[in-house]
Order: C-alpha cells, then sequence, then structure tokens
C-alpha cells in the first residue's frame, strides 16, 4: 500500500448568497462588529466582499443566477452557523445593544450559555461558549 500524505483543512469560510451585498456589510460591520476586509469591484456597489471579526469569516455576493442544480435550498433556509466564543454574555449584551435580530435568546443549552441572530438575508448565526 502506497503512504498517504496528510491533508489538513485550515479552515471554512461561508459565501452567501444575498439579495443586497451593500445592506449586508452594513449589518455585519454596524450590528455585528466585523470588519470589511475587502469588496469587489473596487468603484459602485460591491458585487463579492468578506468580513472578518476574530478567528470568524463571512463572504458575501449577491445571486447571480448561475446555479444550475435544481436542489440548491431557499437561501439560508436550514443553516445555522455556530460561532465558539469565550465572553459569550458580553457578547450578547455587545449585540442586542447594536439592535441584532436575536432569534434566541441567551441560555444554557447543553450545558454551556448560547443565543442566535439572524440577518436580513435569513441566516442564522448561532455563539456559543466553548466546551
Amino acid at each position: 500500500m502506497t503512504e498517504r500524505m496528510e491533508i489538513t483543512l485550515d479552515g471554512v469560510i461561508p459565501l452567501l448568497q444575498v439579495g443586497s451585498v451593500p445592506d449586508t456589510l452594513d449589518y455585519y460591520r454596524e450590528v455585528l462588529g466585523f470588519a470589511l476586509d475587502f469588496a469587489w469591484p473596487g468603484d459602485g456597489p460591491p458585487k463579492w466582499a468578506k468580513v472578518s471579526r476574530g478567528g470568524t469569516s463571512f463572504m458575501f455576493t449577491v445571486d447571480l443566477g448561475t446555479s444550475s442544480s435544481p436542489f440548491i435550498a431557499e437561501k439560508g433556509n436550514g443553516v445555522v452557523f455556530y460561532v465558539i466564543v469565550q465572553q459569550v454574555e458580553t457578547l450578547y449584551a455587545e449585540l442586542v445593544e447594536r439592535g441584532a435580530l436575536v432569534v434566541q435568546e441567551l441560555q444554557d443549552f447543553g450545558g454551556r450559555k448560547q443565543f442566535s441572530i439572524a440577518d436580513m438575508n435569513g441566516y442564522v448565526i448561532a455563539f456559543t461558549q466553548s466546551l
């Protein structure tokens, strides 16, 4: 048998199709505290962008209608992104103060505290304490 080289996966950055990249960027920056890493094109309204906060990043693109697969789910349907945080209560207070759309209040869930917010595109982000 041939020895296989270990292939490591270094991370994942979700690429989310959104109705409006500028509106989505405003929410993620102003309400959720993410920073803009880059946007394309450089002139005019962006059609693609990346934001990050700490070790968590998201990319956004307008729905260009390029998907040919009939099984593509409705945007956001059934998708929840879990973000591990150390100070979940502090983050909850910050995001509530900034006007985040809370869909699950801060609560104890399976021995750890967590809460969930949504964006205007139907995507849900759950913030949870590390185990």
